[in-house]
């Protein structure tokens, strides 16, 4: 089995557990981190960004065979400044 069906065999339930959720948990979910991580300082504020970077990293690395070369880009450029602002945060 490639890392890749592995990946994605293991993140079923997680995507599951998502999907019974409702539709704005996650969204409010995503903005409480982003503005918690840019409204305090330190190590609270990396940590909270950190986890909203590997989220969306997990999200994209999902979703990176469906997607097209320019959304793929924008959704690591979001990624990547969201793990350059945590490292300036802490």
């Amino acid at each position: 089995m490639s890392w890749r069906a592995e990946f994605e065999r293991r993140s079923g339930p997680s995507l599951r557990r998502l999907a019974a959720l409702p539709r704005w948990s996650v969204l409010v979910g995503v903005v409480v981190l982003l503005v918690g991580g840019l409204l305090l300082h330190g190590a609270v504020a990396a940590l909270l960004l950190g986890v909203l970077a590997a989220f969306l990293g997990w999200l994209l690395m999902l979703s990176w065979p469906a997607l097209q070369p320019v959304p793929r880009l924008l959704r690591l450029l979001v990624v990547a400044a969201l793990v350059g602002i945590a490292v300036t945060r802490f």
